[in-house]
């Protein structure tokens, strides 16, 4: 089963995980795996963040001098951007594996579509608000990132995460359908919001999964080029995954105030 454009199997696990067969190494050695992919990660988070004020920049003097025309033409690429990443998504689970220079190219193409999606955030939301959020992001993805690693077990996990995912959406669907043919909005919206809580947290269990998972990888032998980067990009979404919903609840509490 795939969320989030990755394969969790039967035992919870990214699928590049079942293809790989030789013995753990040495803490070593396992250490200088994550150590490449979470410092792969942390620079694409930067370059990322750099893309995002710089394409900001230049889209909020498009939108001051474009009037309605640079509204639509922001909108069309924001929407482009995102059906770009969902593509990539899929495209990349194919280049895990293989060797050659795919994946520094599909993942180079996902972090630019990242970033001018992110581009979005700094347009519209508060500068402190978005300090705050990666606080919090980086303090969630710590702990994740502990229980990840320590945890023996996490297809219990893994389950809770899918039963909580399918629940929430199934029920979001079935309170959106209500909605539109009832026209009762008023409780249902509030119903909505604990909804989409119940299935933040069942991401954050599934991305535990996606920490334990790249600890084995990184447990067994020499990680190749492409796999490290696949391991990479996967921490990479999970965290920007994170900060977005963070930065969007922080957003929607200082609204109200």
């Amino acid at each position: 089963m795939s969320i989030n454009g990755r394969d969790y199997g039967s035992a919870g696990g990214p699928s590049p995980e079942m293809h790989i067969e030789t013995g753990r190494v040495g803490g070593s050695s396992k250490a200088l795996n994550l150590g490449k992919v979470f410092g792969i990660m942390f620079i694409w988070l930067l370059v990322t963040a750099g893309l995002a004020f710089g394409f900001g920049y230049l889209f909020y003097n498009w939108l001051m001098s474009g009037g309605k025309s640079a509204e639509n033409g922001l909108m069309a690429i924001l929407v482009t951007s995102g059906i770009s990443l969902i593509i990539l998504t899929f495209i990349i689970q194919f280049f895990a594996l293989k060797k050659g220079k795919g994946m520094i190219i599909l993942s180079s193409l996902y972090v630019l579509c990242m970033g001018i999606l992110c581009s979005s955030l700094v347009l519209f939301m508060p500068w402190y608000i978005l300090g705050v959020a990666l606080g919090i992001t980086t303090a969630i993805f710590g702990v994740l990132s502990l229980i990840g690693f320590l945890a023996r077990n996490v297809r219990p996990i893994a389950m809770i995460g899918f039963m909580i995912i399918i629940g929430a959406g199934i029920t979001a669907l079935i309170t959106w359908l209500i909605i539109l043919f009832t026209g009762i909005s008023g409780q249902a919206v509030t119903f909505l919001w604990i909804v989409d809580f119940a299935m933040f947290a069942g991401m954050l269990l599934l991305i535990i999964v996606d920490l334990h998972n790249i600890n084995k990888i990184c447990e067994r032998g020499e990680v190749s080029t492409n796999l490290t980067l696949y391991c990479a990009l996967t921490l990479y979404s999970d965290f920007i995954y994170i900060f977005i919903k963070i930065a969007y609840y922080l957003a929607l509490a200082n609204g109200r105030k």
